[in-house]
């Protein structure tokens, strides 16, 4: 909607709004029913006949009707939306926990796996056997 068109609306509603023959001045890109300075008079009579100021009536409240319907609208289709973030931001935390937790368990496996591997690299005692030594004589005797 252009600034004129606004401005043009807001001047129409205004004008429906007040008495008939009340001053009307323009301040700038304001209208007002006080003088100001710098201000301009204009003439503000409402022209139409009694049907139509009442079917202009009647359009402006069937308009904000209307107005009032998108807004409840919007605002239930605001809250729904509201709803499905949450309920995604939820799922998608619940993923993350998951994937969280599968990771720690992978971890403590690889660790687990790591220190059997270093138990298996690491250097074993060498024993010797203590059997009896042969005796001298009957190595001698042969």
């Amino acid at each position: 909607m252009g600034h004129r068109t606004h401005a043009a609306q807001l001047l129409f509603v205004f004008v429906l709004s007040i008495p008939a023959h009340a001053a009307v001045y323009r301040c700038g890109a304001i209208y007002q029913d006080v003088p100001c300075a710098g201000g301009s008079t204009i003439q503000a009579e409402d022209a139409r006949s009694p049907q139509q100021q009442a079917e202009a009536a009647r359009v402006i409240q069937q308009d904000a009707a209307t107005a009032e319907a998108l807004q409840k609208q919007r605002i239930q289709q605001e809250a729904q939306w509201a709803k499905q973030q949450q309920a995604a931001h939820k799922a998608y935390l619940a993923q993350e926990a998951e994937a969280a937790k599968e990771a720690k368990a992978q971890a403590a496996l690889a660790a687990k796996a790591e220190a059997q591997r270093q138990k298996e690299l690491k250097p074993r005692k060498i024993t010797t056997r203590k059997a009896p030594l042969p005796k001298a004589s009957a190595a001698k005797a042969r």
